[in-house]
């Protein structure tokens, strides 16, 4: 085998220890400088010349199907009041084929006696009683809504039954205001309905539901069925009670026991239209937009808000017997019922069916106050502290 000469050795060596690691050390440095040269050297060239990464050659602009609308089938619902009038009032119903008006008597009470002996043997003057009485006349309310096969067959929700629904509720609004607005009258009849409004700046609290309370109690008018007065309140004056934190105010003294605080930390009005949280003083209390606004109270500029107490026979609903009309529940807007029909056969009036369905209503109701000169309701003219 043939030898290294001494000189190849040492070239070898020197090699190994000198020119390798110094290859090595450059070829690192090299290939970071290189990556980092290249990158933004491409970067610099594409942003300048054009060069580099093609953008893409299609876009939303040239493809029309990536811009379509996807329409929510589940529709937002929309904003509804309570019509809590119905619970409050007495009902009273003309049956079919008995005429348009219904007329309610009343005795009315006898003096007060004299407190003195009857002469003995001798037959005295008969009392005669007077009888009271009104008339209220029954009225009509109907309406419809129809839509054609074609928006029938081609609408994304269910839109009959939801015209269902909105007529539904137009015909609670209808029930709720005529009894709001006979409840209304109730002060032309009897000045101590409205002697407890406030002045034009002071909120209601709960020391004026008392006072409504005992007032009517001072008048001999009995409670609902129930046991307790009925109240139809403004959210705002629900607020305007539970703000007030003076020594014994409402919340001042539910704050007392547990279970009152449960009750302050809940909704007041948890299931939609009762108000657990301020019974007070006798009182089962419904909230409702659909109260007496009086701008401008008493040139204060604020907005007065009618609260009412109604006793029994306090507003008297009354509706008419026939089967064929509309029923009223209990006066959920959900309960009322209403004719929602889906057409599939052409009639003489639509030979071609072009009429696809209607949702229609048609009530026969009126109401009335007592036939009484002392009136069993309270109401409350307040303007609130909240907007």
């Amino acid at each position: 085998m043939r030898s290294k000469s001494p000189a190849a050795r040492s070239g070898e060596a020197f090699a190994r220890r000198i020119i390798v690691p110094a290859l090595e050390f450059l070829c690192a440095i090299g290939s970071y400088v290189a990556v980092f040269a290249g990158t933004q050297g491409r970067m610099r060239l594409n942003g300048a010349l054009g060069l580099g990464v093609s953008p893409a050659s299609n876009l939303t602009t040239n493809l029309p199907q990536s811009t379509v609308t996807t329409y929510d089938k589940v529709f937002i619902e929309n904003l509804k009041g309570n019509t809590p009038w119905v619970r409050a009032t007495s009902r009273r119903s003309i049956d079919a084929n008995s005429g348009n008006q219904l007329q309610l008597f009343m005795y009315q009470n006898l003096a007060p006696p004299p407190i003195t002996t009857a002469p003995e043997g001798t037959i005295q003057t008969g009392l005669t009683v007077t009888v009271l009485q009104n008339i209220s006349v029954m009225g009509q309310y109907a309406d419809y809504m129809n839509i054609s096969d074609y928006a029938l067959g081609t609408a994304i929700d269910p839109t009959l039954e939801a015209l269902g629904v909105q007529m539904s509720y137009r015909l609670a609004q209808v029930i709720n205001t005529i009894l709001q607005n006979t409840a209304d009258s109730a002060s032309t009849v009897d000045p101590l309905v409205d002697n407890l409004s406030k002045d034009g700046v002071t909120p209601l609290t709960n020391t004026d539901i008392t006072a409504a309370v005992q007032s009517l109690a001072g008048v001999n008018a009995l409670p609902q069925a129930n046991g307790s007065y009925f109240g139809i309140t403004h959210p705002f004056s629900v607020g305007d009670i539970l703000i007030d934190k003076t020594n014994n105010s409402l919340t001042d003294v539910v704050k007392r026991t547990a279970e009152g605080i449960e009750l302050l930390r809940e909704l007041p009005s948890p299931s939609g239209d009762r108000i657990p949280v301020i019974d007070w003083g006798g009182v089962t209390f419904f909230q409702s937009t659909y109260v007496k606004q009086t701008p401008n109270y008493k040139g204060g500029g604020g907005t007065a808000l009618r609260t009412y107490i109604v006793g029994n026979d306090g507003v008297i609903g009354v509706s008419f017997g026939g089967r064929d009309h509309t029923q009223i529940g209990e006066g959920n807007w959900r309960n009322l019922q209403v004719w929602v029909r889906r057409l599939s056969e052409p009639s003489g009036y639509d030979p071609s069916r072009m009429i696809g369905g209607f949702a229609s209503y048609n009530a026969m109701y009126t109401a009335t106050l007592p036939p009484d000169p002392v009136q069993r309701i309270r109401y409350i003219d307040a303007v609130s502290a909240i907007a």
